[in-house]
């Protein structure tokens, strides 16, 4: 098991190789994990979904789909993996950035597992990833500053634009020690 200070080496040169500020990503990974490498927690109300056959979004859930905790029949899993197991994974968080399985997959991991995004070096790459996307892909950096960024890692674009998550940035404004830092 890698020690903290190990961690921290990773955490700077994951979020320095996509342009994010390393003491950020560390303040989300105490925020979301408390730097535990093996937490993980399912979500069944996250509908998110990714279809790992034709890699885009999974299509709308029915009512009844959205209550069940069972896989749709159509629901597609990576070869050699069951729909089941692949539906609950997708609604895991996972890791010390806590990413969602299916934002993971959007992402472009093909792990076979998603536990393997409680991997240090796997988990912090889609992490740093997917936080990245949202400060510079989305412009949300540049629109709303890096409460915002964290308001959409946190809960989805409406959530950045919205405004519809506020404690989460404060949170992780708390374990900045108070200041943001420079774009």
């Amino acid at each position: 098991m890698a020690t903290r200070n190990q961690l921290q080496a990773l955490v700077a040169e994951t979020a320095q190789r996509h342009s994010l500020p390393p003491a950020l990503v560390c303040a989300v990974v105490t925020v979301e994990s408390g730097w535990d490498t093996t937490a993980c927690r399912l979500e069944p109300q996250y509908r998110y979904l990714w279809d790992v056959l034709v890699n885009a979004p999974f299509r709308r859930l029915t009512a009844a789909e959205s209550r069940s905790e069972q896989a749709p029949s159509d629901f597609p899993a990576p070869p050699g993996l069951g729909r089941h197991t692949e539906w609950q994974h997708q609604q895991t968080s996972w890791g010390l950035m806590q990413i969602m399985g299916a934002v993971a997959r959007e992402r472009g991991c093909t792990a076979r597992f998603l536990s393997a995004l409680c991997e240090p070096e796997i988990g912090l790459e889609y992490g740093c990833l997917h936080l990245a996307h949202y400060a510079y892909a989305c412009r949300y950096l540049e629109r709303f500053g890096w409460a915002g960024v964290c308001r959409a890692y946190n809960g989805g674009p409406y959530a950045a634009i919205h405004a519809t998550n506020p404690e989460y940035p404060h949170k992780v404004l708390a374990a900045l020690g108070g200041e943001w830092p420079q774009s």
